[in-house]
């Protein structure tokens, strides 16, 4: 492959610089299969000049972080199919030729403007934010309430069905590397072995289905939708019904299934305050239940 070379403006005369092939401090973007991620980045010296130029040209009408300006009639660069496929400049020179107003930069300078979107789009986040818009890598503390207000909590309202003694011992050892899954283990009712309920549909929980004479029929819930209800019966078989509307709601037949979680549900209700307070208290309580 012919190497392609840089061009520097030293003193107001032109001059080869290093090969747009080599390593530039820095490196290159993500890796990925798209332009923006794998094309080779240029030396800081350019991207540093690319960026005083655009501040300086562009970013009234395309904004400092390159998504644009509605007001300005300025279009998102960050998701531009010409800075996309640009390669060194020869699209984004184009683009200010027909800019209105007008922006005539010489080579060297629409050249360094392009590689400086080029970089921006190399690091930028998912659905075109500008980089660090969606931080990756972040750690995140649960363990931030009171572990003594938690466990008084706890007592009031969780333990006439749960014990620190028997279905959630050592729940806080379990749990141990990531007290987040914890907090979502007992919220959310996965714990295994006993915990804070069962998630999951309600499928294979008692039901019992009112047929418009009256007739009531028992069994375990199969299916249950806006058109119909299946019921696994005493004796093993299963019985369909289907359901009816009136009015655009559904009428007959009814069903009425027990919800093994409702009382976990409600218990959630009462925890719920604005910061969350009690949710964190809990949390800590249950890191200390080793």
């Amino acid at each position: 492959m012919r190497k392609r070379y840089l061009f520097a403006v030293a003193a107001g005369i032109g001059c080869l610089a290093a090969p747009l092939m080599a390593q530039p401090p820095g490196g290159r973007g993500r890796a990925g299969g798209f332009p923006q991620y794998t094309r080779q980045l240029a030396p800081q010296a350019v991207l540093d000049k690319g960026k005083g130029l655009y501040e300086d040209k562009c970013s009234a009408c395309h904004a400092v972080d390159l998504r644009g300006s509605l007001e300005k009639n300025g279009p998102n660069l960050l998701r531009s199919t010409e800075t996309f496929s640009d390669k060194q400049g020869e699209l984004v020179a184009a683009s200010l030729a027909k800019h209105t107003p007008p922006v005539t930069l010489p080579q060297p300078d629409t050249f360094a403007v392009s590689e400086y979107i080029h970089s921006v789009q190399a690091k930028m986040s998912g659905q075109g934010s500008p980089p660090g818009r969606n931080p990756v890598g972040l750690t995140y503390n649960v363990l931030v309430g009171s572990a003594k207000d938690g466990a008084a909590t706890f007592t009031k309202l969780c333990s006439s069905c749960h014990s620190v003694t028997g279905d959630l011992k050592g729940i806080g050892a379990k749990y141990a590397d990531d007290p987040k899954a914890l907090q979502g283990a007992w919220v959310f009712g996965r714990t295994s072995g006993g915990g804070f309920g069962r998630g999951g549909s309600l499928a294979g929980q008692p039901a019992t289905v009112t047929l418009a004479n009256g007739t009531k029929v028992e069994g375990k819930l199969v299916r249950k939708d806006d058109f119909l209800i299946v019921l696994t019966l005493a004796d093993g078989t299963r019985k369909s019904f289907t359901r009816t509307y009136t009015n655009d709601a559904i009428g007959t037949p009814t069903v009425e299934v027990k919800d093994p979680q409702a009382a976990h549900k409600k218990m959630l209700l009462v925890l719920d305050d604005p910061k969350n307070q009690n949710m964190y208290d809990i949390t800590a309580y249950l890191a200390t239940i080793k």
